[in-house]
């Protein structure tokens, strides 16, 4: 395993790899978080050399921080890893909120400090929100108090508001931002600040946590259009090393979260990386990188991650998996075929009254949704299109 260390938290080696607690096996037909697997994976990646462990608030519906803290307690691994969570800003209303979500944070987690912790899902509203309440004051309260060390923010915006936030608040210590070769440049498809995110952290010495290097599954299982131009490159390689050796490419990344959820992932994704250094990419292969990324640009309808933030929906649409079939079609050509089909799964969706016609417009999902995508919008064009026969 290779470690880099923050810019401003020289003491931590954190692995370049750190795994993420949003995606945790579940038990057979349940949401329920299958533990004993769950335990196997964290031992196991302990055991390969990862120490860095990201959940937060809302991850299976309030399960992952529980589920993790017991298993940590019981395999006697505080001592051995970093413990990264977030604080829910859109849950906080009153300043009072943030002791009182931080010390049930800690009591679920069962240890008396969290490692690196985060002010999650930040945009440039959230981050006025915030200010209004106080939101420096409690951090600096929590780390004088112990209870938390170092002090970051996720983010989904666009570079200018993540700019303004590095600048008004000198105690950030890192930050974790959507980084992949699809999303490199984070205001194309997404409202992200890409690669000019990751220059402007280094410049303001933040570390920088790198969340969806894999995109969700989507680039460790592409469609088999990706396959086939990583399979012309000159060097054979799974598409998930492909995706993470490009993300590690990058000096200003300390580690990137990969949602492992079964034994070979993890010992895949740390052979790789054991051997992925800084600027080690010839050029061949960068432009490999560019072609899929071509690829996807030109295939992409939405750019949905999957993370679920946006349900349940009052109306029970099933809006991520709308999403994905949409996507999918796109990518598997349906839509350029030209004779007729009937996309019969999406259609089972709609006699089961989940599918986009059930939208009213509401628009509780737009305000959840981390990619600033315009659901309603979206999932209407998603259902004339996947109805349609073609």
């Amino acid at each position: 395993m290779n470690y880099r260390i923050f810019p401003k938290i020289p003491d931590c080696q954190i692995s370049v790899l750190g795994f993420g607690l949003m995606r945790l096996p579940l038990l057979s037909n349940s949401d329920e978080i299958d533990k004993e697997k769950t335990r196997n994976l964290i031992k196991i990646a302990v055991s390969q050399g990862v120490n860095y462990f990201d959940t937060a608030y809302p991850y299976h519906n309030g399960k992952s921080e529980i589920v993790f803290g017991e298993i940590v307690k019981e395999e006697n691994l505080r001592d051995k890893i970093f413990i990264a969570d977030k604080m829910p800003v859109w849950d906080v209303k009153k300043e009072d909120d943030f002791y009182r979500i931080l010390d049930e944070q800690l009591a679920k987690l069962q240890t008396s400090y969290i490692d690196f912790y985060l002010l999650h899902a930040m945009d440039g509203s959230r981050w006025e929100q915030m200010k209004n309440l106080n939101v420096t004051k409690f951090l600096e309260h929590a780390k004088s108090q112990g209870k938390i060390r170092h002090i970051g923010f996720s983010f989904h915006d666009n570079f200018d508001a993540f700019k303004k936030m590095c600048d008004e608040y000198s105690g950030f210590e890192f930050c974790q931002l959507q980084y992949n070769y699809i999303d490199e440049d984070g205001e194309k498809r997404t409202q992200n600040p890409g690669w000019q995110g990751l220059k402007y952290a280094a410049q303001k010495e933040l570390g920088v946590i790198v969340m969806e290097p894999l995109r969700g599954g989507l680039l460790a299982n592409p469609p088999s259009g990706i396959r086939d131009i990583f399979a012309s490159a000159d060097v054979p390689r799974l598409p998930a090393e492909w995706a993470l050796r490009y993300v590690w490419e990058s000096q200003e990344v300390i580690t990137a979260l990969s949602g492992m959820n079964d034994e070979s992932q993890i010992l895949v994704n740390c052979a790789v990386a054991s051997t992925a250094f800084p600027n080690s990419m010839p050029q061949s292969q960068l432009e490999v990188i560019k072609k899929a990324q071509f690829w996807f640009e030109s295939k992409i309808k939405v750019p949905c991650i999957g993370c679920k933030y946006c349900v349940p929906c009052p109306k029970g649409v099933s809006i991520p998996e709308i999403f994905e079939k949409y996507n999918n079609a796109s990518m598997r050509g349906l839509f350029e075929q030209t004779e007729k089909i009937l996309l019969t799964d999406y259609e089972n969706l709609v006699n089961w009254n989940k599918g986009a016609n059930q939208c009213v417009n509401c628009g509780s999902c737009v305000k959840q949704c981390p990619q600033h995508i315009d659901i309603p919008l979206k999932i209407q064009e998603a259902h004339n299109s996947l109805l349609l026969k073609i």
